[in-house]
């Protein structure tokens, strides 16, 4: 079943032609776990909750690589440098079930207009207190801070400031990048996708303020790269995806624990500390999976995972919500 929500399209801005910040249709499909077995619930560690196929008719919608959920509050960015904000419905038994007040507005550069090729590629987003969030780029490299206010009602008019990048951010593929950033103490994680040396651990930074990056080497499953971060104070979790074109996606799902207390070497171990919460294969519910975020929904803690389409008709944009069974 379809339900459309939203108001209208995108209000063009006048100077440049391209579609300005404003309300935006979009129109939502429940999609099962299992297509083959819609009454199953269980993978691993966790139970889905409802999951949703975004689409809509306008066609700067998609590409979106991370989002942070509020209770009802989902904030997402797009890789061609777009913000969106929308409200999360669920039923009664807290079923993730559409989104409403959804509103579309483009990521502006220093200069105040919409960030465009190379520096547009929006990957990686994590809160920073009082209404900021840091926003990591891939192509050109780097991650930007942006104060949108606590009720998010600045993405319209919200121009970035720098923030430190990681050690070794110049040596970098073009589209081996920062995906993934999650809060942090007093600062932010961050994780480019695949090692930076091949055959080497992934390195997740704890970026601090006024102090030395400290580094996690992270150990993936060979082939998979880290698109996601999500997390508190003492844990992270770490969505990894794995792609073969005669084999599709594989997603990993995985909690590391960071204690900011302990462990204060720069360099760190993640190995012995790590738990695989969820695998999801072929056969399930899926696709390019790069966003990640916890909330609470109806008193209890909830994992959300996000899909990036590739703006690729043969790709979907998947919005999947699952609880904690342990």
């Amino acid at each position: 079943m379809k339900r459309l929500i939203g108001i209208a399209a995108l209000v063009l801005a006048a100077c440049s032609g391209e579609p300005g910040p404003g309300p935006i249709l979009i129109a939502t499909e429940s999609v099962p776990l299992y297509p083959d077995e819609p009454e199953r619930l269980d993978v691993g560690a966790l139970e889905y909750r409802g999951g949703l196929i975004l689409s809509s008719d306008d066609e700067t919608f998609g590409g979106l690589s991370a989002m942070e959920i509020e209770g009802p509050r989902l904030l997402a960015i797009s890789d061609s440098a777009y913000w969106l904000t929308a409200h999360l419905e669920f039923d009664d038994e807290g079923w993730l079930i559409g989104l409403s007040r959804a509103f579309y507005a483009p990521m502006l550069g220093t200069d105040g207009v919409h960030l465009t090729g190379d520096a547009a590629d929006a990957e990686g987003l994590a809160p920073l207190g009082d209404g900021a969030y840091a926003v990591s780029f891939e192509r050109e490299h780097r991650i930007d801070r942006y104060d949108i206010s606590p009720d998010w009602s600045g993405i319209a008019i919200a121009t970035p400031t720098p923030l430190p990048a990681p050690p070794g951010t110049d040596r970098l593929r073009e589209n081996g990048g920062i995906e993934a950033l999650a809060m942090a103490e007093n600062g932010y994680w961050a994780s480019i996708e695949y090692p930076i040396v091949e055959g080497r651990p992934h390195s997740l930074w704890r970026m601090s303020n006024g102090q030395e990056p400290q580094v996690v080497d992270y150990r993936a499953v060979e082939g998979f790269g880290i698109t996601g971060l999500a997390g508190g104070e003492d844990f992270l979790l770490v969505l990894e995806r794995f792609y073969a074109r005669d084999i599709g996606n594989r997603i990993r799902i995985t909690r590391l624990d960071t204690d900011p207390r302990d462990n204060r070497d720069r360099s760190l171990t993640a190995q012995s500390l790590t738990e695989v919460l969820a695998v999801l294969e072929p056969g399930m519910t899926i696709d390019n999976l790069e966003g990640i975020a916890i909330t609470a929904v109806h008193g209890e803690m909830r994992l959300f995972v996000l899909s990036d389409d590739n703006y690729n008709p043969g790709q979907r944009t998947l919005l999947l919500s699952f609880a904690f069974t342990e």
